[in-house]
């Protein structure tokens, strides 16, 4: 007798043969995955204590959001017309640097539901400080059944990039006392919730830390084995402070610090060279793209198709909901389409298999997880979504992979399965109180406001 058996789906496996199943079933135990393949085999070989009938359904391994910002979900449609450093300088870091620990706990809460919501089941959030109040937005993720990395800031300068002025004073740290925290969560929290929640280092970006402590966080997180997340080449400063300060390219920096490698993790990498491009490649080194961000914000278009075609791991963000609204890992796979055949004048490439990739089994590569999870196959642990294709925007369904990519949203997903858990049934999360959860939310949105004296500006006057 197996623990659960799903039969009758639409199945896009994402295994080393990218096979896709058109009536398949998944059996499993514990928290992973014993057999895929067709129903009618499936279905007698096993019995199981649950069974969901997934007519009507694609599953797909759950998707990995490789960058996004936690305490920021409180903060979606502050002033959606700003450009990027205003938005940081004016809104964002005033913000967060006047939070206090529930405010975040709340923002923190809210961004599991989302994600778990719209068929996210793992994540990477950047860099977390100590007035967020870490341990209780461990426990939170532990409590949601959802899979997560939390990155602790580490810095030793105020600035960022060529802007020595730009970090709010609520959001700054010492060197000694970001280290110490990030080594405290990695030996409270790291490979908690049965291994669903990680630990990792994130240094601000340049100008926010020395080339030392760039080099002491490379040492300590190959000490800790575990791994190093930044926001990195996300806009041209970025690129003048490295040129400037230390005559190299922002990834020909990387590699003299010692920060390249597959346990990193880059945010954006849009103003990258040929030269930089293949570093990536040959080191193993992820560079996760967030497109709807980089596009609203007008940031610039980062060369995924070259990147993909020269072996670079793309993964995929929705960055924060002050920069882009939603974590929908949808519209993140279809809009990295968009913009790479408008920008390349080329219709053919990436292709829907290339976007679901990004968004599970180069998602995993981006958290070093790609052997336990960025695919549905025999021995991987059970990270699945089903989603109702059922729908009068999906129906016909001539191929299950292009459904997902160019029809199908976050709205669509039913069912969550997280480490063999069911999470979420019939739209319902069942570990989460939704209702609350929102409540709070909509009850802090002033609060964050005032306390922080942000005005949020409107596109229109509301009356």
């Amino acid at each position: 007798m197996i623990d659960l058996l799903i039969t009758n789906a639409n199945i896009i496996t994402v295994d080393k043969r990218r096979r896709v199943f058109c009536n398949g079933a998944i059996a499993i135990t514990g928290n992973k995955i014993i057999e895929v393949g067709p129903t009618e085999v499936i279905n007698t070989k096993y019995k199981a204590q649950i069974n969901i009938n997934a007519t009507g359904m694609i599953a797909m391994p759950g998707m990995i959001n490789c960058h996004m910002h936690l305490p920021q979900v409180l903060m979606r449609g502050i002033n959606d017309n700003v450009e990027v450093m205003n938005k940081l300088k004016n809104y964002i870091w005033p913000i967060q640097g006047n939070y206090d620990a529930e405010d975040a706990l709340v923002s923190a809460k809210l961004g599991f539901l989302e994600m778990i919501k719209s068929g996210t089941t793992a994540f990477l959030s950047t860099g977390l400080h100590p007035r967020y109040g870490i341990d209780a937005i461990a426990d939170a993720l532990i409590e949601s059944g959802i899979r997560g990395v939390l990155s602790k800031y580490v810095m030793d300068i105020t600035g960022y990039a060529t802007d020595q002025t730009a970090l709010h004073r609520g959001v700054w740290e010492n060197s000694l006392d970001s280290l110490k925290q990030a080594e405290e969560l990695i030996k409270t929290w790291n490979g908690a919730g049965n291994g669903r929640l990680h630990i990792w280092y994130s240094p601000r970006s340049v100008g926010g830390v020395s080339k030392e402590l760039f080099m002491k966080v490379c040492s300590l997180a190959k000490e800790h084995g575990v791994g190093i997340t930044t926001h990195w080449a996300e806009v041209q400063n970025n690129v003048d402070y490295t040129l400037e300060k230390y005559g190299l390219l922002p990834i020909e920096f990387a590699s003299e610090i010692g920060m390249l490698g597959k346990n990193v993790t880059f945010a954006h990498g849009i103003y990258l060279t040929d030269k930089e491009i293949n570093l990536l490649a040959q080191t193993g080194t992820n560079i996760c793209h967030c497109p709807v961000c980089n596009s609203k914000l007008a940031m610039g278009s980062a060369r995924v198709s070259e990147m993909l075609k020269s072996g670079v791991n793309v993964c995929l963000g929705n960055d924060g909901m002050p920069v882009n609204n939603t974590a929908d890992m949808f519209r993140e796979m279809r809009t990295a389409i968009l913009i790479q055949r408008d920008k390349y004048n080329d219709p053919l490439y990436p292709t829907a298999g290339e976007a679901i990739e990004m968004a599970t089994i180069n998602g995993a590569k981006g958290i070093m997880s790609e052997e336990l999870i960025g695919s549905i196959e025999e021995g991987k642990l059970a990270d699945i979504i089903l989603v109702n294709a059922h729908n009068p925007h999906m129906i016909p369904i001539h191929d299950p992979v292009s459904a997902i990519v160019w029809a199908a949203n976050g709205n669509d997903v039913d069912t969550v399965i997280i480490d063999g858990k069911i999470v979420m049934q019939d739209k319902k999360v069942l570990t989460m109180d939704e209702e609350k959860i929102l409540r709070d939310a909509e009850m802090r949105k002033e609060k964050i406001l005032s306390q922080s004296g942000v005005i949020a500006n409107h596109v229109w006057q509301l009356l």
